[in-house]
Formats: structure tokens, sequence, C-alpha cells
């Protein structure tokens, strides 16, 4: 289990302040907002890319950025929002690239390691692509290897950074899919960022909605997504459609 208590950072003008929430093993947690709201910045500090002001990560129980790197790879993983990649690697040596933190200095991935990666490609439905260049993936495709590249450390937490950023409708559901289904078959514990109230919606057990670096509120999705509360966060009209068990939510000047 994920436990953040009090999270607390600071740079510039910009502050993330008392963040407080925790996920259970196959629960998904989505930190949700507008763009700037804190929510990157929240799940940085997590992961440990910046530094909170104290101890306020905790893995099981662990106080998870005392721990040694290659402890903390066994333990979380981290999806980026975006990734260049500077070189065509193989698809399946850049999944294998999520064991860099296990192996020595001098030490070079062994069978073994391919085939866990291998293994990995397979769960996420990416196998028949493990020997293409990993530069001529499609936005989808290279979001997916990216999350396997994740899973090959076997976390028992996943962090993902706006998922579905730059993906389309289909691919957007197809990641998001795949990681409901992870977090459940695997008994993983995911946050990740959207910025999308619907998608947010479908696929979170449970929401924290971000503003200006703090969490306004923390629930479950039907719960939470209210027009009030939605409209307080974005800063625009909102209007919740109920059909057949659905919920749409728009802008209200989108409504016709």
């Amino acid at each position: 289990m994920l436990e953040v208590k009090s999270l607390s950072f600071s740079y510039g003008d910009f502050s993330v302040e008392d963040v407080c929430f925790e996920v259970r093993e196959g629960e998904i947690l989505t930190l949700l907002g507008p763009n700037g709201s804190g929510k990157t910045t929240i799940l940085k500090n997590i992961y440990g890319l910046l530094k909170p002001k104290k101890k306020c990560v905790f893995v099981d129980g662990k106080d998870f950025h005392s721990l040694s790197l290659k402890e903390r790879a066994k333990l979380a993983g981290y999806v980026p929002q975006s990734h260049h990649p500077p070189f065509p690697y193989t698809v399946l040596d850049v999944v294998v690239m999520g064991l860099a933190s296990q192996l020595g200095v001098f030490e070079s991935p062994r069978e073994e390691h391919y085939q866990k990666a291998l293994e990995k490609l397979k769960l996420i439905g990416m196998e028949r692509f493990k020997d293409k260049p990993y530069t001529q993936l499609s936005g989808g495709q290279l979001q997916l290897v990216l999350i396997a590249r994740a899973l090959v450390q076997e976390p028992k937490v996943l962090l993902l950074d706006e998922p579905t950023a730059h993906l389309d409708f289909k691919n957007q559901v197809k990641v998001l899919g795949i990681v409901k289904r992870l977090a459940k078959e695997e008994s993983i514990s995911a946050v990740m960022t959207l910025h999308d109230p619907n998608l947010a919606s479908l696929y979170s057990d449970k929401i924290a909605l971000v503003k200006e670096g703090r969490i306004r509120a923390l629930g479950k999705p039907n719960e939470i997504l209210k027009e009030e509360i939605l409209e307080e966060v974005y800063g625009v009209p909102i209007c919740i459609l109920e059909f057949n068990g659905f919920r749409l939510i728009l802008p209200k000047t989108e409504v016709v």
C-alpha cells in the first residue's frame, strides 16, 4: 500500500501543501485537475524526482525516500508524460533498461533479464514488437512500452504522469484499460495524473481533485465529480448529463 502523509514542496512562487492520501493494492487513484495545478509535481515528489520538505511517502510502511535506489526500484515504477527516444534501440532492449538499477556497474543484462522483459511485453500485448526500433512506434505503442519498462521491475506501486497525453481516443482507452487491468490482476497500487474528468471517472477507484497545489476533494468518482466542485477546480461552468448509468461531464457552453 502507498501512503502519502502531508506532502509539501515549493519552488519559486508555486507550492504543494499538505497532500494526503492512500492507495491500497489493486486500486487506482487519479490526481485530476487543470494544467499547472500541481499534479505532476505531486507525482514527482512521490517518486523522489523532486525532494519534499519532510518524510511523507511510505510503501508497505517503509519510508520510501530513505531507501537505496535499488530498493526503491523494486517498490515503485515511474512512467513519464513524454519520452523522446535518442537512439533506435529495440523495444525489448528498452524494456530491459528498466532493470538497470538492479544490475552492477559493469554488468550486462543476461538471458533471464530479456526473458523477464518479454513476459512484460506479453502482459500488455506488445510482444510482437519486441524487435522493432523504439523510434518507429506510434504514440500509443510507445506509452505501452514505457509501462512495460516500469513493470519489469515488478513494482508494488505504479506512477503514471498523463499516460494519455498526445494520444487519440482509441489509444487513450487502450492504455487506461491496460492500466486498470494490471492494477487488478497484478495487485498494484497505481497513481496517475489526468486532466479529463470523463476518463478519470471511468478508470479510477478514487480521485483527488487538485487545484493550486492542494487537494480540494478526495473520494470515489461518483462522490466528488459534482458540478459545483468541478466548477471550482476548473473555473468554468460544468454540466453533468446522466443516462443509462453513465455520466458525461461537459462545459455548459458545449451543451445544446
